[in-house]
């Protein structure tokens, strides 16, 4: 039997609300780590509100006779470098590191949202800067961040890297998914898209959070501290 997408859509935001639920208990009962829920409630609120907006229809702009979902490109512009932000709170590169990485996290999204509208020869181009894009981001979470980090505890370091390797392995699914589907070579349905785009989101975003707050405690003052030392 055939789902209809808005179904996947909706149990998106059902796992967005509920990995939400946990980081709204640490901003009212957690004083000292209160900033870094907010972080944290950010991606998984934000996606959750995105996901309430394409279930209900909205978010789909045509352009050229092709159909680009700006909620979902929105949320990821918004809720991707919320989690960089955290991986840099926790490790502590330096002001112009965490800046690199949330700018070049932002060109990937934005060569992104310009391969699908334009297409053809010229959406493969900007595919192909957006996957240039992300082999530089993932040489800064891999290489650059550990070299750079100041650890507090083995704790702090052991959340990090739990994390990094969750955010790197399924961001590295996405651009895969896009050659596949219509935006690319076409072997995957729309609705298949979908559904493999919302099991992405909830891995990478719920996933993200979950263990962000276990580890939660393994956070001591100078990682907590938001103003991330210059380098």
């Amino acid at each position: 039997m055939e789902i209809d997408t808005t179904v996947w859509l909706w149990l998106g935001l059902a796992g967005m609300t509920a990995g939400t639920i946990p980081t709204a208990y640490q901003l009212l009962t957690n004083d000292e780590n209160r900033h870094l829920s907010a972080v944290l409630f950010g991606v998984t609120g934000i996606a959750a509100l995105a996901y309430l907006a394409m279930a209900l229809g909205y978010g789909i702009v045509e352009v050229g006779g092709t159909a680009i979902e700006v909620v979902r490109y929105g949320d990821w512009l918004l809720t991707t470098p919320l989690m960089v932000l955290y991986l840099g709170l926790l490790s502590q590169p330096g002001s112009r590191v965490l800046g690199a990485l949330v700018v070049v996290d932002a060109v990937v999204v934005l060569a992104g949202v310009a391969a699908t509208a334009l297409g053809g020869v010229v959406g493969y181009a900007f595919f192909g800067v957006g996957t240039v894009a992300y082999l530089v981001l993932v040489a800064l979470l891999v290489w650059t961040l550990p070299r750079r980090a100041s650890f507090d505890t083995p704790r702090q370091a052991a959340s990090f890297t739990t994390l990094r390797n969750l955010t790197v392995v399924v961001w590295t699914l996405y651009p895969v998914v896009w050659l596949l589907a219509p935006t690319g070579v076409g072997l995957l349905l729309p609705d298949t898209q979908v559904l493999v785009l919302t099991y992405l989101d909830l891995v990478s975003k719920v996933g993200f959070v979950a263990v962000a707050v276990r580890g939660m405690s393994a956070l001591t003052g100078s990682a907590t501290d938001m103003s991330v030392n210059a380098d």
